[in-house]
């Protein structure tokens, strides 16, 4: 006869962490926008793509709002080509890392169903993948990390992204700058904030709350 025993922390107490961590990212790119704002653009645009290519290569955070914010502080015309240069670089350091040390530094953080979603758009249609890339209708970090891992040649995969980000970023910017109009550089990114924190908490609730690989075992 055999037993089911749970391996692992408390996933309350593993939410709790995350919830805590989410936190604190939110409140530092909120508050770090807001100081960016009293500093020359000379300054503070280098600093924003920078950001941007951090949240790109850390693929399971969720960095649409960050664009958003961006947006908002800088503009339409000023955001999209730093929002570009950012997915770009990004993008490329993602995909070379995954490519060069594989599975094992990226594939503990993809849940297996994202990763079967991804893996059959990967080997579908390309003007699918290129829709993907280009329209915010998923995110796509993880994606170019599995892009990667997978048999995709670096030209093809490249191309993709590079051409579907001139309208992804683009709509990023155009959506961010046009509440800013609306509302005030301050409210905006205010409101921005506080949604990026209620849906990181909410995606990372949903993620601990997955069964992980090896989360059970079997005893005699």
């Amino acid at each position: 006869m055999t037993t089911l025993t749970q391996s692992g922390p408390p996933m309350v107490s593993g939410r709790k962490k995350l919830i805590l961590v989410a936190g604190v990212v939110v409140l530092l790119v909120v508050a770090g926008m807001l100081v960016l704002r009293q500093v020359p653009s000379t300054v503070s645009a280098p600093l924003f793509v920078l950001v941007v290519i951090l949240e790109v290569i850390i693929a399971p955070l969720p960095g649409g709002p960050i664009g958003y914010l961006g947006a908002a502080r800088f503009g339409f015309w000023n955001a999209w080509p730093l929002l570009y240069a950012g997915n770009l670089v990004g993008t490329t350091i993602a995909f070379a890392l995954a490519r060069r040390f594989g599975a094992p530094l990226f594939e503990e953080h993809v849940a297996p169903k994202t990763r079967a979603r991804y893996d059959r758009l990967l080997d579908g249609n390309l003007a699918l993948l290129w829709a993907v890339y280009a329209l915010p209708i998923a995110p796509v970090d993880v994606l170019s990390v599995l892009a990667g891992l997978s048999r995709m040649s670096a030209v093809r995969f490249l191309v993709v992204a590079y051409t579907g980000f001139l309208l992804r970023t683009a709509l990023a910017a155009y959506l961010g700058s046009a509440l800013a109009d609306f509302a005030g550089v301050s409210t905006a990114m205010s409101v921005i904030g506080i949604v990026f924190m209620i849906g990181l908490i909410a995606w990372l609730w949903k993620r601990e709350g997955q069964p992980q690989g090896g989360g059970t075992r079997s005893t005699p």
